[in-house]
């Protein structure tokens, strides 16, 4: 049973047997494991690429997506740590990264800390810009708008209503994520932390990029990369240059 449930999460798994760390990569908003299926060929044979997958999407579109950070800490935890079976790092990308934050802590608390945190596309966690309104409440015209002009759907959703209604509930839950987290006060994490962002992201502000350099009481790393908030697709080999330099 403790399988099944394992397979849940981590869907498109592929063993790499000299792999000498494990990376479990949490996907943003919207997203699946899919996103990172890439990932593990230009990573190599010395990294296993772990990507997790949420309820509510891909492999897991059956299932209610969770709307709360503690919730799938709570579910995923437990998994990743069973399945984690040699040092192991964690990297999250927007809302993945605020996940990754906070598996991060929940590991350390279970004795088995992560390696390294690569969080990417977020302000420091306890210094993030204040989230202004409730847009996971939005009434579906108004949030549609809101998800198009933040690129979390493609531009030509407004032409495919009925499709776009479908992934709805599960963007809704995944910025509920984002807007009900607090963060709280916790002994500083003794696990290096790499944080990453795009030069023009309008939804980071760099110097509370750098702020993650206050959670932790090993080394910090600050990367700006050319691009917006989706700058890991166009940038995506300049990003995996620095998670293999990290992690080796």
């Amino acid at each position: 049973m403790a399988e099944q449930v394992g397979s849940r999460w981590f869907p498109f798994h592929h063993s790499v047997p000299d792999a000498e760390v494990q990376l479990f990569c949490l996907p943003w908003a919207g997203q699946g494991a899919s996103a990172y299926r890439a990932w593990q060929d230009e990573l190599g044979p010395t990294v296993e690429v772990i990507a997790v997958q949420l309820p509510g999407r891909e492999t897991r579109f059956d299932e209610p997506p969770l709307s709360a950070v503690d919730a799938i800490v709570e579910g995923l935890t437990g998994p990743l740590l069973a399945r984690a079976d040699r040092p192991f790092a964690l990297f999250g990308h927007s809302m993945g990264a605020l996940l990754a934050f906070e598996i991060a802590h929940e590991a350390v608390r279970r004795g088995s800390p992560p390696v390294q945190l690569i969080v990417s596309g977020l302000e420091a966690a306890h210094d993030r810009t204040p989230v202004q309104g409730t847009t996971h409440e939005l009434p579906e015209p108004e949030l549609l708008e809101h998800l198009l002009k933040l690129g979390g759907i493609p531009s030509e959703g407004h032409q495919y209503p009925e499709l776009v209604s479908l992934f709805l509930p599960t963007l809704r839950a995944d910025l509920a994520v984002g807007e009900t987290y607090r963060y709280r006060a916790r002994p500083l994490l003794p696990v290096p932390i790499t944080a990453l962002a795009g030069r023009d992201d309008p939804m980071v502000d760099h110097r509370r990029l750098a702020g993650w350099s206050q959670l932790t009481c090993k080394e910090a790393q600050t990367y700006v990369l050319p691009g917006e908030h989706f700058y890991l697709d166009v940038e995506r080999r300049a990003v995996l240059d620095i998670v293999g330099s990290v992690l080796r």
